[in-house]
């Protein structure tokens, strides 16, 4: 399979499935592959690949008044928040179908969320998978201001200390600018195999508050 995802198309879709399964879904990640729209389901493993060292997030200076701001929570209400990340953009490829999987995933303790919540109500986040010390970012969400910046830097503090790796999928500036690169599809399968071969060195998401 990795010779066979070494010669896959650079910019384009791997393969095509008729629909999203949650057993295949996990084995995909770990393999590199992600799904991108649903029905039919576009897999991609693109080359290169964009990916954020959490110990080398880089923080604005100016980004330090709004640090505090919002009330940080984990796992405390996953689908709201994709929900969320669905009902925010006028064309997502979150589907209700897409979403009830990744709930399901989440219940089952794969799919994660660090939520963001200003009195209560919630503001922006990011969610997506855990295999391993690899954190397959799916979405981001940003009602406030700084809102989703705040939400990648706090869940890189969070993994830090663990040797984790961020799967951000596909470059744009926003990540190059928090410190995500480009690195080519080879070297990122064979930190990906490494990397969700090991024990992610915490009990539970949920814990890394406290």
């Amino acid at each position: 399979m990795l010779n066979q995802l070494l010669n896959a198309p650079k910019d384009a879709p791997v393969f095509l499935s008729p629909k999203l399964e949650e057993e295949f879904i996990l084995k995909a990640y770990a393999l590199g592959l992600f799904p991108w729209t649903t029905k039919p389901v576009n897999w991609w493993c693109p080359d290169p690949r964009c990916v954020l060292e959490p110990h080398k997030i880089h923080i604005q200076k100016n980004m330090k008044k709004f640090m505090n701001l919002y009330e940080i929570r984990l796992d405390f209400d996953f689908l709201a928040l994709i929900t969320l990340c669905k009902n925010a953009r006028v064309k997502s490829w979150i589907d209700e179908e897409f979403i009830e999987i990744y709930h399901n995933l989440f219940k089952q303790g794969f799919a994660h969320s660090l939520e963001l919540y200003e009195q209560d109500e919630l503001v922006g986040g990011i969610y997506g998978l855990i295999i391993g010390k690899m954190f397959f970012g799916e979405s981001m969400v940003s009602l406030r201001k700084n809102a989703s910046k705040i939400a990648m830097i706090k869940l890189c503090e969070l993994l830090a200390p663990y040797d984790f790796l961020i799967d951000c999928q596909v470059h744009n500036k926003h990540l190059e600018f928090m410190g995500a690169q480009n690195i080519p599809r080879e070297d990122f399968l064979k930190i990906l195999d490494k990397k969700c071969q090991s024990p992610s060195g915490f009990e539970t998401f949920k814990d890394l508050l406290f």
